[in-house]
């Protein structure tokens, strides 16, 4: 049998000369390959193989938090930096090529790069043999071929963005290769690989566009191949990614860009998918964003129910136990508050006039924020009535109220209405003693995964299973690859749409095509918070290395140091009460923000092979 090698660290030692009879063998190492394929169970068991590994995202991260949002502008980790979550370890040491708390997500040999090389190998395996495999129907073997496919594009985009450029053949690499010409493939040649492997799963007439089946959820459909093709080409044709490309070359990546999300959001649309916008309970999901919030909250799980969502998980998310609300008189006391809001993220909602017909970017979207975090305001958002010492009077974006909770905003818990206290010495107060886990650190909490009828006593307190991919980021990837090639009639018509879900006005006409991509970028801060997206734009739009105005600008100003609402509530002699609102920065640091984190390291044992192979550096840039 033919022997192909793969890279990868559980394969280095292919690379040293070693044995490899484990290539020629199933994942179990108890029969070989050709008698796996010449079954139709055992085929279709290999198949299984290939989704082994499927990313799991939201509270799937270890210790139960969200760790890409606590590691963005978006949100804090309550503890700091007092116990083993990834954050935690994040805040004080950032992580080495070595020894990285996001890589490692169970110790240093079980690591994002490592099992998506390895899930790469088993899709590639999987369809060398396909072909002549004893399978019972060709309407079967299409749809397995057409899966692997997509599976194979998703680990790949999923390296891509944790990684950028790696070596990858999809053919592998046969007996007697020289690996000492070995090299990495730029991200833009591997985004056309993912559009290979995804048109060629489009292209197969058995492949389903949706799951109507629950007990197939986890499936690959055309509309999920059409999603990786879509965020394959946006991290693609992103400044992290485009420092060696001349003006001319950045400009042609993002018109392909465009083209390719464009026909994307052709294709959902066109087979069945729309944004969300009425609710089936109008009970507990009332006002401008109520469908916005039952989408997050809903529990459905297949496609039919939910036209907007296009691949979510299986497993309903752990947010009431370890995300939310925690005080020592509520009913069955959550565990800890977990990942809260910043005040960043209270900042990127719009504040609206009155009669809800204008809105305003609260700062300046230009430069939001000094080095020290002082706000730089934007004077028609203050027109509106914005007020520093009053700053949840105004009325702001819907979104806001469907994903923070406030200071004196309402939830009902238990069947029971009450008025949330984030005051100093409130009953769910700030706190800064990081060995108080059930306590924000910003002054807020979270609430975009939580039902509004939340009670813990029942199966409520789970939350909806992970949205991996829903149509409204297809439509901002299109907007964004829009304004940057100069389509901003595309970019305005997207961002329109998905605002005036939600009641938010239009943005403003004849927008210059700066001003169009920061307002596309505000929307999507905004629309895809906590989804596990902010955590990679910032580092995107930045570029790899400690001089870089955009790394600055993007990056380490906006996530380096992060703001908090101190609140302090004073008895007035009348038996009112007065509020004071403090903005406080200093004791919310991240260390995990420098240049070479935009991008993870490669194991270093990994390099470090790969390096003796082709004396070349393989590190990604900084570590």
């Amino acid at each position: 049998m033919k022997i192909i090698r793969y890279i990868g660290a559980v394969l280095l030692a292919a690379f040293a000369g070693q044995g490899c009879s484990l290539l020629d063998t199933t994942p179990d190492g108890r029969e070989t390959l050709d008698q796996i394929f010449a079954d139709h169970d055992k085929t279709a068991a290999y198949l299984n193989t290939c989704y082994m590994n499927l990313p799991t995202k939201g509270t799937s991260y270890y210790w139960v938090c969200n760790a890409p949002t606590a590691l963005s502008d978006e949100g804090y980790l309550v503890s700091g930096t007092i116990n083993d979550a990834i954050p935690a370890k994040m805040y004080t040491s950032g992580g080495t090529a070595s020894s990285h708390p996001l890589r490692d997500y169970n110790g240093p040999t079980e690591n994002y790069y490592s099992i998506y090389m390895l899930q790469l190998r088993y899709c590639t395996t999987f369809l060398q043999y396909i072909d002549k495999a004893g399978v019972n129907s060709e309407s079967e073997r299409a749809r397995w071929r057409a899966e692997a496919h997509t599976l194979r594009a998703y680990y790949m985009l999923e390296m891509l963005k944790w990684f950028g450029a790696f070596a990858y053949e999809p053919n592998g690499y046969p007996d007697g290769y020289d690996y000492s010409t070995l090299k990495k493939r730029s991200v833009w040649e591997l985004a056309e690989l993912i559009d290979a492997e995804c048109t060629a799963a489009i292209n197969t007439n058995e492949l389903p566009w949706r799951i109507d089946n629950p007990s197939d959820v986890k499936r690959m459909t055309k509309a999920l191949a059409w999603c990786i093709k879509s965020k394959a080409y946006l991290f693609a044709a992103s400044p992290v990614h485009s420092e060696d490309y001349s003006a001319d070359q950045k400009q042609s990546h993002w018109r392909t860009a465009f083209q390719v999300n464009q026909q994307a959001v052709e294709a959902l649309e066109s087979n069945g998918y729309a944004l969300k916008t009425s609710v089936s309970n109008s009970r507990i999901y009332t006002g401008k964003a109520a469908a916005y919030k039952e989408l997050f909250t809903s529990i459905s799980l297949t496609s039919a129910d939910d036209r907007e969502t296009i691949y979510q998980g299986v497993s309903r998310q752990n947010y009431v136990d370890h995300n939310y609300i925690g005080a020592l008189n509520w009913p069955n006391n959550t565990t800890r508050a977990g990942v809260v809001p910043t005040q960043e993220m209270v900042d990127a909602y719009e504040v609206l006039s009155a009669d809800g017909t204008v809105a305003e970017p609260l700062l300046d979207l230009s430069d939001p924020y000094t080095a020290a975090k002082v706000p730089n305001y934007n004077p028609k958002a203050l027109d509106l009535g914005y007020k520093e010492d009053d700053p949840y009077a105004a009325p702001r974006d819907p979104r806001m109220e469907a994903c923070i909770i406030r200071n004196g905003d309402q939830i009902l818990w238990g069947g029971e209405l009450r008025t949330v206290e984030t005051f100093v010495g409130g009953e769910n107060g700030i706190s800064d003693d990081t060995s108080e886990n059930r306590f924000t650190r910003t002054g807020y909490y979270y609430r975009k995964y939580i039902a509004p009828d939340v009670d813990a006593t029942d199966n409520k307190a789970d939350a909806a299973p992970w949205k991996f991919f829903r149509l409204a980021e297809i439509k901002l990837n299109l907007a964004e690859a829009a304004a940057e090639a100069g389509e901003l009639g595309v970019a305005k018509a997207q961002v329109d749409a998905i605002r005036s879900r939600v009641g938010m006005p239009a943005l403003p006409e004849n927008l210059s095509q700066a001003e169009m991509i920061l307002r596309v970028r505000h929307e999507r801060m905004v629309e895809l918070c906590y989804e596990e997206c902010r955590y990679f734009d910032v580092r995107r739009w930045a570029e790899a290395f400690n001089s870089s105005e955009l790394y600055q600008k993007y990056f380490k100003i906006p996530c380096e140091k992060l703001t908090a609402m101190r609140i302090t509530r004073t008895k007035n002699p009348d038996d009112t009460y007065s509020y004071t609102y403090e903005r406080r920065v200093d004791d919310l640091k991240n260390a995990s923000t420098q240049a070479r984190d935009v991008l993870l390291p490669i194991p270093e044992n990994e390099a470090n092979n790969l390096y003796s192979l082709t004396n070349v550096r393989w590190q990604n840039s900084g570590w």
